[in-house]
């Protein structure tokens, strides 16, 4: 479902899919890949505001997800868990709480692992018009509150409850009046309640740093190794040649990923594989046999991949292929 206001530069939209591929990209504007890493027929939805340089979004599915992100260029991401108490959700690799705030500037893509049946609260805003903002409410305020890279916020249980309460009523009365976009007083009005809580919200004493040096590098160790694995699907790449191109030891390989994702490395290319296969299952031409992709990405046993690729995505390699 799509609704959008007479105003081009405004609309609210609900978007529901089955495909991990297609929840990635129904965020307006972002730069995503998703990898399903829990098993079960995929089932997304977005419900998102965009408006100009503002955009408010819940997002939620029931299986897990291994995200890889970047909002568009200049705008500022928050992010907050759905459930108050998550269990699970990652952000670059650190476990996130229910009272932390997620931040990323948009200088550079983010990664998160997000549980099943979990979802996000997301804000995305240009910091120009926050600082204009401060300035119109606070003349006193001659400088703008550094906007971090990419950290974690503590928030108390008071400045939590104001944002997400905003966010669900904000969304929630978009999915029932959608018109009311179509007016530009109830636009602004909007806005500057969105921009009000934004102020209170980011707090610089606050911040923290999201991650350590130690817990970047093994961020960037597994980003790196699905880089590699799906820039080349037609060179094998095992776990042991993944450390010979990465210059690390098997148990440095082991414990990045334990420490980013909770799970083995080998199993981590499993996942990006299966998924990988079931892209090019939806996307690619009919001259191709279900053998030949599933080949064309490291499975040699046909019996084994079916079978994995039943577990995790809820249906056969070829009733994918029927319904693509």
């Amino acid at each position: 479902m799509s609704v959008a206001s007479t105003n081009l530069s405004a609309c609210f939209r609900v978007k529901r899919t089955r495909e991990v591929d297609v929840h990635a990209r129904n965020l307006a504007a972002w730069d995503q890949d998703y990898v399903q890493t829990s098993p079960g027929v995929f089932q997304g939805q977005v419900r998102e505001l965009f408006d100009g340089p503002l955009q408010a979004f819940e997002e939620v599915a029931n299986c897990a997800t291994n995200q890889h992100c970047r909002p568009w260029q200049g705008g500022v991401w928050l992010g907050l868990s759905v459930p108050e108490q998550p269990a699970g959700l990652r952000f670059m690799g650190r476990p996130v709480g229910g009272h932390e705030l997620m931040i990323s500037d948009g200088s550079e893509a983010f990664d998160l692992q997000v549980p099943a049946g979990h979802g996000l609260y997301g804000l995305v805003f240009d910091p120009r018009e926050l600082l204009g903002h401060v300035h119109a409410r606070d003349q006193a305020v001659t400088s703008p509150a550094r906007i971090p890279g990419v950290r974690l916020q503590t928030l108390t249980p008071t400045q939590r409850f104001r944002l997400v309460g905003l966010l669900r009523e904000v969304l929630r009365g978009l999915e029932a009046d959608p018109g009311a976009l179509a007016h530009e007083a109830s636009r602004r009005s909007l806005r500057e309640a969105l921009m009000t809580v934004l102020a209170d919200t980011l707090m610089p004493a606050d911040q923290a740093d999201a991650v350590t040096p130690r817990q970047q590098r093994r961020q960037d160790v597994v980003r790196r190794v699905r880089e590699l694995v799906t820039e080349q699907p037609q060179d094998y790449l095992g776990v042991e040649r993944l450390c010979s191109e990465l210059h690390i030891t098997r148990r440095t390989l082991q414990n990045c990923f334990q420490d980013s994702l909770g799970i083995s490395p080998a199993s981590y290319l499993r996942l990006v594989r299966l998924n990988a296969v079931r892209r090019e299952l939806r996307n690619g031409t009919a001259d191709q046999t279900i053998g030949d992709v599933a080949a064309r990405w490291g499975f040699w046993h046909m019996g084994h991949f079916s079978h994995d690729y039943k577990a995790l995505f809820g249906e056969t390699p070829s009733h994918t292929r029927l319904a693509a």
